[in-house]
């Protein structure tokens, strides 16, 4: 799996409006919230937007500000 150390090390506040909207992987994102793509795909698939037939991708600034998990 490739990492970007500079999503990692960096707040939200810290990236440009731009940087917010990149597209990352649904798998990168539930690593972010420390979940299983399974269990982020289950809660969030309202975030995730289909890029190709075969891609699935969520905006960065998305998966950083995630709403409350459900109960």
């Amino acid at each position: 799996m490739k990492t970007n150390a500079t999503t990692s090390t960096q707040s939200a506040a810290d990236l440009t409006p731009l940087e917010l909207r990149k597209k990352i992987p649904v798998r990168e994102a539930a690593a972010l919230n420390d979940l299983s793509e399974a269990s982020f795909r289950r809660h969030y698939r309202h975030l995730i937007r289909k890029i190709t037939p075969r891609r699935d991708a969520v905006e960065l600034g998305d998966a950083i500000n995630l709403p409350p998990k459900p109960t």
